[in-house]
């Protein structure tokens, strides 16, 4: 074994023993191994806090950060030989059987980290963590995927007919078909392999659209352009214990491995998620004393408090176009339907065209709403 590989597998112990992952490994263990179930392969979740493998072995926290998965393969036989050694479960065979997976708690606050659409695909050829932060525009519901699958040689004569010798397991930015499929061979007697289907393991997944933060404070306010546009999402994946951990309208920062999906004729970029964070307001946390007063003011009339706000802050907050059917909306509060004549109905119709102008009819000025 290399120096810097058995050096590298020393610190990742020391890392696991210092901040408790070691313990919830052992734990983790513990309830397989107490299982009347039988496992094909058995996973475990691995929180990883960049900064402090760092301080511990430069080389180890770069491979986490630029090689995940040599960094994975790392833990694997960090964590296989701590079950060999420990009896921890009796089931596992083979280190294959394992599968680990790192979720980090940041990345460095470095722009080469931040993922960026503008930038592909120049950078996003290697497998790495970037971050990514935006709002959740659209939500699919959860659905299953091929977590993990076991194959045995057809040959019956083959030592690896039997065994877990040949063990399938998802990796960041695989499709279904790079888990399962029925063109794998032996590489002992090169025979087909098949897949032992009642050790098929099935985790959740979801599929989450993200708008980047930036794109929708660049267009903040813009209503003057009646053609209609949307933003430019980005796909997320989520799977297993992140299903169902964010929600439409939130902010998230997510951390994460760039994939490359193929999508009939064109390349999609996605991001596979290895951990989500919710994004702190940065707003006051409580509504100002001058607000209320305002709102003290306007209590009398069930309508002006929220014609206020609409006039003063819809344009800068709504999409393009919104902002005239909030106005009118509120507006069309004034009048009953059924008592106005046709005079009333037609002078509503006239202050609805200078509406879309942003001028009003009799002052000729942008407050069309106060001046009515």
């Amino acid at each position: 074994m290399k120096p810097d590989l058995l050096r590298m597998k020393e610190v990742a112990l020391i890392y696991l023993d210092r901040s408790g992952g070691l313990q919830k490994f052992v734990n983790a263990c513990k309830l397989y191994n107490d299982s009347k179930q039988s496992y094909a392969i058995f996973r475990f979740p691995i929180l990883i806090n960049p900064s402090d493998i760092i301080e511990l072995d430069a080389t180890l926290g770069n491979y986490i950060l630029h090689k995940p998965v040599k960094a994975t393969q790392i833990f694997q036989s960090v964590c296989f030989t701590a079950v060999k050694i420990l009896s921890l479960i009796q089931q596992l065979q083979t280190e294959a059987q394992m599968s680990i997976v790192l979720k980090l708690t940041h990345l460095p606050s470095l722009p080469s980290y931040i993922f960026s659409l503008c930038k592909f695909p120049f950078d996003y050829t290697s497998q790495r963590f970037y971050m990514a932060e935006g709002i959740v525009v659209a939500m699919s519901t959860v659905t299953k995927y091929t977590q993990g699958a076991r194959f045995v040689c057809c040959d019956e004569n083959c030592p690896f007919s039997e065994g877990f010798q040949y063990i399938r397991v998802h990796t960041p930015g695989a499709t279904e078909s790079a888990t399962v499929r029925n063109n794998f061979v032996c590489t002992l007697c090169t025979s087909p392999l098949r897949e032992d289907m009642k050790y098929r393991v099935l985790g959740d997944k979801q599929i989450i659209e993200i708008v980047d933060a930036k794109a929708i404070s660049a267009f903040q306010g813009f209503s003057s352009s009646k053609t209609p546009f949307r933003f430019q999402s980005f796909t997320v994946f989520l799977r297993d214990e992140l299903t169902n951990k964010m929600e439409i309208g939130n902010r998230y920062k997510v951390i994460g491995i760039p994939v490359c999906m193929p999508s009939c004729i064109q390349i999609t970029l996605c991001l596979e998620a290895s951990s989500i964070h919710l994004c702190n307001l940065t707003g006051p946390s409580q509504i100002s004393e001058k607000f209320k007063y305002l709102l003290s003011l306007t209590s009398k009339s069930c309508w002006r408090f929220t014609a206020l706000l609409a006039n003063s802050f819809a344009s800068q907050v709504l999409p393009p176009g919104i902002n005239n059917t909030l106005k009118l909306a509120i507006f069309a509060l004034f009048f009953n339907k059924q008592i106005l004549s046709p005079f009333c109905r037609m002078t509503v119709y006239t202050l609805y065209l200078a509406l879309c102008k942003e001028q009003c009819c009799y002052c000729n000025c942008s407050n069309f709403l106060f001046c009515f």
